[in-house]
């Protein structure tokens, strides 16, 4: 038998075997051994000291504030608006890590511009350069004449309008011009969905690519973010151009802010379509049924083609920096009255021009001002116009959503109901479903239809194209329509909503302070 650490001895772990052992080690006159001493690795000496870690955090912080307070001269020179100016320069002092990132990417509102095409020298169907009006009280004339300042374009006449009530039958329509296409078919839209309609209108720019159509697609890279190159591909293996407008891999380049909101269709430089219906199921009610979102586009004949051709053409050119061959004067359609100015908007263009022409439009009614807008976010200075037209016995009609897909612009809209109320304004809210229209009528002897809401992001965000139309039978086909609308809708009452409650009141209040960051 053995004793101590000998060999024959089961073994009882560490700790135990050197308690067993302690008493033979010391009267050896010897320290037990360091068993964890054995184990431990060298130990390598920090790269830098404590402190130097220190410093280098320091000069981190130091660089990045650094870049946030050089953002605010480029927030001053772009002129927003003074609270929005103000917020976000308090964001780049406080946070200003997050600040810098958040500006480069929604903050940003302008954007390198193109060449544009020269402007269109007065031809068959155009209008002349139209003088200063003698008489400002004329709706017409001063309307058009701020038309042709806000856009250098002049307005046309012998076009013939069709004008499309919905989904369905914007498809129809649009599916025979496509169909009949011999030469080339030019599109572009913010929202194109992979769903049934999106897929039927692939198929339709897939079968005129077949035939030998020269077919070019560009569709927003935001907007239409569930389709991609997978999505465009059986296009363009026909020789068809399908390229996404400010995709998010250039989001440094470019800020993500900036979206296309067009909904251009040109065939054949002779047909063309435009209003305010995406390519989705959403539009149309024989997949979307009663839910189907309310909407109006028009199919045009005539002068105005090439007007919205020229906007198509500088959007592709913008992308691909290739541009189309120039363009003639498009067939005056005999016996076809209808004016028409074609007004694009965006960040390329100077001076807010969707938002001039509202202001000079409302102000300048004598009998009454009727809107449908599912987006309802303007300044205070359209909200004056509003009221004060309204103030003086205009007759003042706002149809807008009960209901929304984008909650926080829709409840920053109601924030401003009470002061809008209070001035006589009538405010409706449509109740069947989502209504998208974008309609604007002076005195019911003008239109606007496009694609711009009444708020901020269309004045100044998105590009946006909007027709400006005097032609009677259109006028009131239109108007019909608004009517019909304002037949499903529920009449806003001043003390009602006054009663809405404290949870509501705040929530409009949150998401009205949002607005000014864009």
């Amino acid at each position: 038998m053995t004793s101590g650490c000998g060999v024959g001895e089961p073994r009882r772990g560490l700790g135990s075997a050197c308690n067993a052992c302690s008493g033979h080690h010391r009267s050896a006159g010897e320290h037990p051994p360091d068993f964890a001493a054995r184990r431990r690795l060298p130990v390598r000496p920090p790269l830098l000291p404590p402190r130097d870690h220190l410093i280098i955090l320091q000069l981190i912080v130091f660089g990045v504030e650094l870049a946030g307070l050089a953002l605010i001269p480029v927030i001053l020179l772009q002129r927003k608006e003074p609270t929005s100016t103000f917020a976000w320069i308090l964001t780049l002092l406080f946070l200003p890590f997050i600040g810098a990132v958040l500006f480069l990417l929604f903050g940003r509102v302008t954007i390198r511009q193109n060449p544009a095409p020269a402007p269109l020298s007065p031809g068959r169907g155009r209008d002349p350069a139209l003088p200063a009006p003698a008489d400002t009280s004329d709706l017409s004339a001063t309307s058009f004449r701020i038309a042709q300042v806000v856009t250098n374009t002049l307005a046309t006449r012998g076009n013939a309008i069709t004008v499309l009530e919905d989904g369905d039958d914007t498809y129809r329509a649009m599916g025979i011009a496509i169909d009949q296409a011999t030469t080339e078919i030019n599109a572009e839209y913010y929202l194109i969905h992979d769903d049934a309609v999106g897929c039927w209108f692939r198929e339709r720019l897939v079968a005129a690519a077949g035939r030998g159509v020269k077919v070019r697609l560009l569709y927003d890279g935001i907007g239409s973010l569930g389709i991609g190159r997978h999505w465009t591909r059986p296009l363009r293996i026909l020789g068809g151009e399908a390229v996404s407008f400010s995709p998010l891999r250039r989001a440094l380049v470019t800020s993500p802010n900036l979206r296309n909101h067009r909904k251009i269709v040109v065939v054949d430089r002779r047909i063309a379509f435009t209003g305010g219906i995406n390519i989705c199921i959403e539009h149309s009610t024989q997949y979307s049924g009663a839910n189907a979102w309310r909407d109006v586009h028009l199919q045009i004949e005539g002068p105005a083609v090439n007007d919205l051709l020229r906007i198509f053409a500088t959007d592709w050119a913008w992308v691909t920096h290739s541009y189309l061959k120039p363009m003639a004067e498009a067939t005056v359609q005999n016996g076809s009255a209808a004016r028409l100015a074609v007004i694009p908007a965006g960040p390329d263009s100077h001076g807010q021009t969707i938002h001039r022409l509202f202001f000079a439009t409302i102000t300048a009614a004598r009998r009454k001002v009727s809107l449908i807008s599912p987006y309802f976010g303007p300044d205070d200075t359209l909200l004056i116009a509003l009221e004060t037209v309204a103030m003086r016995g205009v007759d003042v009609e706002l149809i807008l959503p009960a209901k929304s897909n984008h909650r926080v612009t829709f409840h920053a809209g109601r924030s401003l109901y009470e002061r809008l109320l209070e001035a006589g304004v009538g405010i409706f809210e449509y109740q069947p479903g989502m209504i998208h229209s974008k309609l604007l009528f002076i005195d019911d002897e003008l239109a606007l239809v496009g694609s711009s809401n009444m708020d901020l992001r269309s004045f100044r965000l998105n590009f946006e194209v909007t027709t400006l139309i005097e032609e009677p039978a259109t006028v009131q086909r239109l108007l019909s329509i608004f009517a019909e609308c304002l037949a499903h809708c529920a009449r806003i009452d001043l003390a009602d909503w006054r009663r809405r409650g404290l949870r509501l009141t705040l929530k409009e209040g949150m998401s009205r302070l949002l607005s000014p960051l864009l």
